[in-house]
């Protein structure tokens, strides 16, 4: 028996198990690799906690993040040593305690704070620690606070976890064997990457490295895929500071040893990203038309339709290729994080409209407070502009709410194909739910003139 169906470190390595798709990640190793990482993490820890307690601020940017991140990724959150665990809470406790927690005074604290809390393994498991969520905002650490600033900080972030699953699918189909699953999980996140310019537009200004992968994959043998892909991986991690390289690669954090959940969490991760910057996008437009400002405000939700709309495809085409079987493994070991808890999806449908109580559900978790909607700030005020202002704010409003249950369709789609439908692990009705929530509008009393 292989090791396929093994989610922590129980079993022993086998020469003949499958790796990538439907099968253990590259990097799990042997038992023995993996005493080894443990032993290691564990002396790193200690070593730095003992540091720690009589060094400045600086030994945050000397946490051995490599050890600990190695020795998750080899066994699973799941199995991971309590001896670790309890050395890391400990680490925290002491930071606390010496009155030093102060997350605000460098990124380098900063990520130590919202990162370390990922590696416990409470349960219920907690979706925003799961997704690693909290880790993602250092990217707008070294931003100037404008909109600007922060569309291009979430591009460049958007682009690196992009890279992060082109790099590991084009090792899997390299290293693991290039069976059928696997090179269609590789195609498929080949051309999200091709098309980062389409959701990500911020993140390169020379678009070269893109262009050379799409040309590669349309190329009757695209034989020169996998190093123009590595090409355009290595260009967009220039983009990126120190920092937030960093915070991506700690942040993946599975509870199982399967590859399929590596692709899971950065699929997550990617989706986030998407539902921030349109949060943002309805926040800046609820301010454009409370300033009479229609246009603009037109202006940024047709950009935020051309966003999902460039986005959906590729990388639901990258999340369908995952396997029943790999998924009902994560399902169960994940129980209680679920998607409809994701702050920035919440924002996106809070600042679109009034709802009624059935839209915000307790499994959601806490509400948002705000003082208008895009919807009621945009019924108030269109009577008073040029009709032709009125029209095209509302019409992006409509072409907005499109892209967004299109979206919500698909993903309707893709948990069908996945998990068909047994009950979601947040508590819902699983693909009836989402059926549901797909043929509810952002914008309901302009879906119903």
């Amino acid at each position: 028996m292989t090791e396929k169906a093994s989610v922590g470190g129980s079993a022993e390595h086998h020469e003949d198990e499958l790796r990538g798709v439907g099968g253990t990640a590259l990097g799990r190793g042997t038992r023995l690799d993996r005493v080894r990482a443990l032993r290691q993490a564990v002396e790193a820890v200690a070593a730095w906690s003992h540091e720690a307690l009589g060094d400045g601020p600086e030994v945050f940017g000397r946490f051995p993040y490599r050890e600990v991140v190695d020795y998750y990724q080899k066994v699973g959150k799941a199995e991971v040593s309590h001896e670790l665990v309890a050395l890391l809470r400990g680490a925290r406790l002491g930071i606390e305690c010496s009155g030093r927690a102060r997350p605000w005074s460098s990124p380098d604290a900063w990520l130590f704070d919202a990162w370390l809390p990922l590696t416990f393994t409470d349960r219920p498991m907690n979706y925003v620690s799961y997704a690693g969520n909290d880790v993602m905002s250092i990217a707008h650490w070294d931003t100037d606070g404008t909109p600007a600033a922060a569309e291009r900080a979430d591009d460049v972030l958007t682009a690196v976890l992009i890279a992060d699953v082109v790099e590991r699918e084009t090792n899997a189909l390299e290293q693991a064997g290039a069976h059928a699953a696997q090179r269609t999980r590789t195609t498929a996140a080949w051309q999200a990457l091709a098309r980062l310019a389409d959701y990500a537009p911020l993140a390169l200004a020379d678009t070269a490295p893109l262009d050379a992968v799409r040309a590669a994959l349309g190329e009757s043998e695209a034989d020169g895929v996998p190093e123009a892909a590595r090409a355009a991986v290595a260009a967009i991690r220039e983009q990126a500071t120190p920092a937030l390289l960093r915070a991506v690669e700690v942040s993946l954090l599975p509870v199982t040893t399967l590859h399929d959940e590596q692709m899971f969490i950065r699929s997550i991760q990617l989706f986030e990203r998407l539902f921030a910057r349109v949060a943002r996008s309805l926040t800046s437009a609820v301010e454009a038309v409370r300033a009479d400002r229609p246009a603009d405000a037109a202006a940024v939700l047709e950009q935020a339709a051309a966003w999902l709309s460039g986005a959906t495809g590729p990388l639901y085409r990258v999340l369908t290729t995952m396997p029943p079987e790999s998924f009902a493994v994560i399902r169960d070991h994940t129980h209680g994080a679920s998607a409809i808890q994701s702050r920035p999806y919440q924002l996106v449908e809070t600042v679109s409209a009034k709802r009624e109580g059935e839209a915000h559900r307790p499994e959601k978790g806490p509400l948002f407070a705000l003082d208008t909607t895009l919807q009621e700030a945009f019924l108030a005020r269109a009577g008073g502009w040029p009709s032709e202002d009125a029209r095209r704010l509302e019409d992006a409003m409509r072409g907005l709410d499109a892209n967004w249950r299109g979206m919500k369709r698909t993903h309707w789609g893709v948990t069908m194909k996945i998990i068909g439908k047994v009950p979601g692990t947040g508590g819902t009705a699983g693909a009836d739910y989402l059926k549901a929530a797909a043929n509810v509008g952002l914008f309901p009393q302009l879906t119903a003139a």
